[in-house]
Order: structure tokens, then C-alpha cells, then sequence
């Protein structure tokens, strides 16, 4: 069932029967980035300035979704993957992401099943690489204490423990179906239009690949305990009040009363889990939030009126700090709101029709 907390955007290719089996895509703008993956329901805010710009190169194969995905500023993801499946990603990247406020190591992967909320924190100029894996497909190739363990996973485990075999072989996997079908020539690519005869054989043996390397992670308790248990409750109380009442407190003293703890504990809270002070963190989101309000269709208050609704009270610092987080002002935005459904271009590599057979 989908959530009732959060209101995302409805994703272009929602079913995973009508998704697009090869597809590289290209964004200027971060809320079409977060429409662009399938099987996900997401929203993006953008949390440093400048304009954006990201990329997703994705395959669907052998009940395997893999994909790459760049973006070029800090962003904070509320996302939720649909379907019976479960998501796996990870970065081979110095820049670390945070899955739920909890540091990423290298060599640890991140996992989430179907219909569980969680937040993504990616720094700037960040690649990562994904896998949303079909339940069943994988269940399959698993056999005897693998298929226990891999079945009775605790759904609360949300990252590995550090391997950096297996983040690297499923990082080499992934490069080599995407980059390798994108070659100029295409005459070395594993898969194209002149050697589909070859997905026979290439199915079981991904699938099976893709096994192996998970078989080989091992997950623990112990991100559970300590001071990120309090920093994930206190951001996550004060989120979820957002998304309830479509209110944003507007001062620390309101942030408090939310989450119940001291003027102190919001601060650290923030600044640990999110590396910024949750006055920037609230401005940001209502910044956000006009932005998409902006872009889309049936937009008919005037931007003071707009700025005012979000509790902008000078619209001239409004001005100048929207302009700074996404290097254009306002009304740049609005004039460009016509042409939004343009700025992602797509390419199609292969046609599912053809790959199917």
C-alpha cells in the first residue's frame, strides 16, 4: 500500500511491467531527477546552491533493476522503493552518504525493502550505484542456510558490514552492463540490437552473480544504539510533522516543542545527522517546496503571495536566498515552468519489445 505520509510525485514509469528495459536520461533540475528512477516513490530537496545537474543510466534485466546515478549538489532523499522488492546502493566514492542520519563506510551497503520509508543525505558531485532486486528472482538462486538467511533478513537492518570485495565486484558488474552498451561503435557491447541472442545466456548468469555477492554481506545491530537512535528520532519526529500538517515551524523555540527535547538537542541533533543547523534545514525545505509549487501546473498565486504562505516575510531576502540555493530567481522558475516536462531527455537503447523475447 503506498504511504500516506508522504506525497510523492507520481514517477513517469510507475509498473515494472511498462518500465523501460534500457534508458539514460539527463537533468537540470532535481525534482525531475527524483522522477526519473523507476520502481520508487521520492522527493529530492537540494541543500547547497547552484544549479543542478544529475544523470541516471539504468538496465532492467533478469528481474534486476541496475542503474548509476550522478548529481552535482548536497541533497536530502525521502524515498521508498514499490513493489516486492529491495533496494541495494552503494558509492565506491570518498564523499560518504548517510542512510536514516547514519554514516556510510566504504564498502557498506545500503538496503531497504518495498514500502519502508527512509532518508538519503548525498553529498555534492556524488555517484552512486543501485540494484532493486526482485525478491523471488533472488530467493531462487539461494539455496539452504543462504535462503534462511536471506529470507528472514530483519527488515531494520539498513546497512552491511564493510566488504569491499563485494561493493567493488557489484560496482564492476553494474559498469560493464551500462558503459559497455554505450560504446561509440557498439560492436564490443555485451548487449545490442545485433547480439540480443546472447540475453539467454547472460540471464541466469547475472541473476546468479548478483547471489553469489549477496550471500557474502553480513549485517548487524550495532548503527541501532547510541546517539544516532536519539539524532534519526528527533529529525525523524519533525519530518513526519511537515508531511502530517503541511506546516513548517519557523523557529527553534517550534522545533523543540515538536520533538520534545532541548534548544541544545535540536542543534546537535541537526548538525550530526544532517550537517547543518535546523534553522538552514527548515529554510531549505520551504524553499524546496515553493520551488516545486513554482514548476508546477496550476500554480496561480502570485510569488509575495507565495513566499508569504511559506513564511517568507521580506521578499527581497526571499529572492536572494532562493537565488543563491538554485542559482535563478523566482520568477526565472515560473517562466520556465511551461517548458519543465522538457528538460529530461531520454534515450533508449533497447526497446522492451525486443528485449522480452
Amino acid at each position: 500500500m503506498k504511504s500516506e505520509n508522504l506525497k510523492f510525485l507520481e514517477q513517469h514509469q510507475g509498473s515494472t511491467t511498462s518500465a523501460l528495459d534500457r534508458c539514460k536520461s539527463f537533468t537540470f533540475d532535481v525534482n525531475q531527477q527524483a522522477e526519473s528512477l523507476v520502481q520508487w516513490e521520492q522527493r529530492y530537496n537540494q541543500h547547497s546552491s547552484g544549479t543542478f545537474s544529475g544523470y541516471l543510466d539504468e538496465l532492467k534485466l533478469a528481474g534486476i533493476h541496475f542503474f548509476e546515478e550522478f548529481t552535482n549538489q548536497t541533497l536530502l532523499q525521502q524515498c521508498a522503493v514499490k513493489d516486492d522488492n529491495l533496494w541495494l546502493g552503494f558509492s565506491l566514492q570518498t564523499q560518504r552518504p548517510k542512510i536514516n542520519n547514519y554514516q556510510i563506510e566504504a564498502g557498506q551497503i545500503m538496503t531497504r525493502p518495498s514500502g519502508v520509508e527512509f532518508e538519503l543525505l548525498t553529498p555534492a558531485d556524488f555517484h552512486i550505484y543501485g540494484l532493486v532486486v526482485n525478491k523471488d528472482s533472488i530467493s531462487q538462486e539461494m539455496v539452504g542456510p543462504d535462503q534462511a538467511l536471506w529470507e528472514n533478513r530483519d527488515n531494520t537492518m539498513q546497512a552491511s558490514a564493510p566488504n569491499h570485495y563485494v561493493s567493488y565486484e557489484l560496482a564492476k558488474l553494474i559498469s560493464l552492463l551500462l558503459n559497455n552498451n554505450n560504446s561509440p561503435s557498439g560492436k564490443n557491447s555485451i548487449i545490442n540490437e545485433h547480439n540480443l541472442s546472447r540475453l539467454t545466456t547472460l540471464k541466469p548468469l547475472i541473476t546468479s552473480k548478483v547471489a553469489d555477492l549477496l550471500a557474502q554481506t553480513e549485517y548487524t545491530n550495532e548503527q541501532h544504539f547510541g546517539h544516532y537512535q536519539t539524532t534519526q528520532r528527533v529529525i525523524t519526529e519533525i519530518t513526519n510533522y511537515i508531511k502530517q500538517t503541511n506546516h513548517y515551524p519557523l523557529t527553534i523555540t517550534e522545533l523543540c516543542q515538536i520533538a520534545h527535547v532541548s534548544r541544545r538537542a535540536i542543534q546537535y541533533c541537526f548538525e550530526q545527522g544532517l550537517g547543518i543547523s535546523p534553522i538552514q534545514y527548515i529554510r531549505e525545505c520551504r524553499l524546496n517546496e515553493i520551488r516545486r509549487v513554482l514548476l508546477g501546473s496550476g500554480q496561480q498565486n502570485t510569488i509575495a503571495d507565495l513566499a508569504l504562505n511559506f513564511g517568507f516575510f521580506h521578499l527581497g531576502t526571499f529572492n536572494a536566498q532562493y537565488k543563491q540555493l538554485f542559482a535563478e530567481t523566482p520568477t526565472q522558475t515560473l517562466q520556465r515552468s511551461e517548458r519543465y516536462q522538457d528538460a529530461n531527455i531520454s534515450k533508449n537503447t533497447l526497446k522492451p519489445s525486443i528485449i522480452d523475447k
